[in-house]
């Protein structure tokens, strides 16, 4: 089946510093921000004194009209885990454009650089000798949240920036927004970037007009359009193969508990500067581990079917890069999400919850780095109810749960799964007895409230509250099991498996299972079962699963199968999840194509959403959320259930 990712992520490195291409073909349409705001870059090459445009649009605000120039056809775009692949060219010349962030889990300092790279190389396919210039531009937009402020460039040691005139970190909080504090950075191994007055010049084949000096200006308004975008940081390179580094430095990440605290690779490089050099100088490396980390990422996802690799080389860096790592006062590593395109919570557990399968998988310690923000506010005297706090904050001022109600189920059962998948990834149950007397209160709560729940939101709140919710039900009854295992308490152990064989029966709707234990023909995707296989915690025979999976594709809509009988909208995640649930090829292919066909057909051109209808492939809401880490669920079984 072919693949055409909705959005193709660029530069991905945190929820600020993030820009997609929402088109086809990379010349399509301007680049964007994962908002879907205009963060413009613009690539241009000259071939023997003609123009040819590879990357975005030259004519941005179309008050005036300049003929764009003709794109050098694009061949090919390939997404892998770390990096985007796109293949130009013509009967003269092949370009081969890479963007590539470190996004490496096991190497923490790399994933925290906010810095990423574009590279090329050019092949002459006609044996002739050619003229060739190679143009690329960054906009100051990438520094601003709106037309009303302006920009100032500059130069630094080894780069030329661009950031508001106006500096105030961290003042700005919410869920469609950009940045609008710190400096974007262009950086080039050998030579500096200029200040473009405009890219014209270079459209009609002269060089640009440049600026090179050391104190910066503001950017000009335009009079009918706002901010003009104009100037640019420009590199113009005669190289057949070269590489530029963006980087972003925020100064100050974010707000925890009333501190400011900075970015993690600050601890490793002692200042954006060395960071900046230290990125210029490792590019090689940075390659080489990107194509030995992707190509071992694809064998393991190709073994269970190559849709999946696919779908999961998309889901990769969006579900890191929603994401911003950094630490507490103590030291310890803090991995904060970012609800985007849902409310801009931070730390949302039940955003946790879904995202961990990928960080499960590729450093356990990151799971932990997004629980730590939970526990650090119920210690400080912030949180006074029985239950899990939701949130932690709204990104990216993590001071406090902002969510107007409770989730008391939900969030208790989503704390104590993944510390438990946590400590079965590590093979030590450190992390839970570390936090023992509150883990404990949450699992004492969910003996109580858990089997059978009172009317309350879930995670998937989309219908509103539900009583008796046999999916909920389940999240107690596995949590309670994977506690106990890791504790070795067998009478969490023990209530867990009497609740799971009274869930069995009071669940049934003669075919599977119900939507709620009140409700005798509804039916609903029992997601929450799957870390019952993954865990190895026993608690359903084989033969609940089948049914219930049969079920499941009974209901296959084109997109996947429905969330549950209210309505046809489905969740990516829960969808993926319901994959790991079974032995069976066939379903598990299944799954894997209704979702390649979805991303590959739905109109709606953003970062993968999760929330769309399974029938029509309409986008309800949501877009480049962390809970695409969900996908890498089929990867761990074979790893946890030992």
């Amino acid at each position: 089946m072919e693949f055409r990712p909705a959005a193709v992520p660029l530069i991905t490195v945190d929820p600020y510093f993030s820009v997609w291409s929402f088109g086809d073909r990379l010349y399509d349409d301007v680049t964007r921000h994962w908002t879907g705001r205009r963060d413009s870059m613009v690539g241009l090459i000259r071939v023997d004194g003609k123009t040819f445009r590879f990357m975005g649009r030259c004519s941005r605000f179309l008050r005036k009209y300049w003929a764009e120039p003709v794109p050098l056809e694009q061949k090919s775009v390939t997404v892998h885990p770390t990096k985007t692949v796109y293949v130009f060219e013509n009967g003269t010349v092949r370009l081969n454009l890479t963007f590539l962030s470190s996004l490496f889990m096991d190497e923490l300092h790399l994933l925290s650089r906010p810095a990423s790279y574009i590279c090329y190389s050019i092949d002459i396919l006609d044996g002739k000798n050619h003229e060739i210039s190679v143009y690329m531009d960054f906009s100051g937009e990438f520094c601003v949240e709106d037309a009303s402020q302006s920009v100032v460039f500059g130069r630094s040691g080894c780069s030329v920036y661009a950031g508001n005139a106006v500096q105030e970190p961290l003042h700005r909080k919410g869920d469609d927004v950009r940045i609008d504090w710190g400096y974007l950075h262009v950086a080039h191994p050998g030579a500096f970037p200029a200040f473009a007055k405009s890219r014209i010049r270079f459209m009609d084949g002269r060089e640009p007009e440049t600026v090179d000096t050391a104190c910066g200006y503001s950017v000009p308004d335009d009079e009918t359009q706002g901010w003009s975008g104009e100037p640019v940081i420009a590199l113009i390179s005669d190289k057949l193969t070269d590489s530029v580094c963006l980087a972003y430095d925020d100064i100050l990440s974010i707000e925890y508990y009333g501190e400011k605290r900075p970015a993690f690779y600050l601890e490793k490089y002692g200042s954006f500067d060395g960071m900046l050099e230290s990125a210029i100088g490792d590019i090689e490396y940075v390659k080489r581990k990107s194509d030995e980390f992707d190509a071992e990422l694809l064998r393991e996802t190709e073994a269970v079917s190559p849709e999946y690799a696919r779908i999961c080389a998309l889901a990769y860096r969006q579900a890191i890069a929603a994401h911003k790592l950094t630490t507490d006062p103590e030291g310890n590593i803090l991995f904060l999400s970012k609800e985007c395109f849902s409310n801009g919570c931070i730390a949302t557990l039940d955003v946790t919850y879904p995202s961990i399968p990928l960080f499960i998988w590729g450093n356990p310690e990151l799971v932990k780095g997004m629980l730590r923000p939970i526990i650090a506010q119920v210690r400080k005297g912030l949180w006074h109810e029985d239950y899990t706090p939701h949130d932690c904050g709204t990104f990216p001022l993590c001071n406090g749960n902002v969510y107007g109600e409770g989730m008391p189920v939900e969030e208790c059962g989503n704390m104590l799964i993944c510390t438990a998948a946590v400590c079965a990834a590590e093979g030590s149950g450190s992390f839970a007895y570390e936090n023992r007397d509150l883990l404990d209160k949450w699992a004492e709560y969910l003996i109580v409230n858990g089997y059978d729940p009172a009317d309350q939101l879930c995670t998937d709140d989309f219908a509103g509250h539900l009583s008796r919710n046999c999916n909920l039900s389940l999240k107690a009854i596995v949590a309670l099991a994977a506690y106990g295992k890791v504790t070795g308490s067998k009478r969490y152990s023990r209530i867990a498996k009497e609740f799971a064989e009274r869930w069995v029966k009071d669940a049934s709707n003669g075919s599977a299972s119900r939507l709620a234990f009140d409700r005798e023909d509804s039916w609903s995707i029992k997601y929450n079962m799957v870390w019952d296989r993954i865990l190895g915690l026993g608690l359903f025979p084989r033969d609940v699963y089948a049914r219930e999976t049969a079920s499941y594709l009974n209901r296959m809509e084109r997109y996947g199968m429905p969330l549950d009988c209210r309505d046809t909208y489905t969740k990516l995640d829960w969808v993926v999840q319901t994959a790991a649930m079974t032995d069976d090829v066939s379903y598990r292919n299944a799954v894997f194509e209704c979702v390649t066909r979805f991303i590959s057909e739905t109109r709606q051109r953003v970062p993968m959403t999760d929330w769309y209808d399974a029938v029509t492939g309409e986008r309800v809401s949501f877009q480049n959320r962390s809970v695409v880490g969900a996908l890498f669920i089929c990867l761990l079984e074979d790893r946890l259930n030992k």
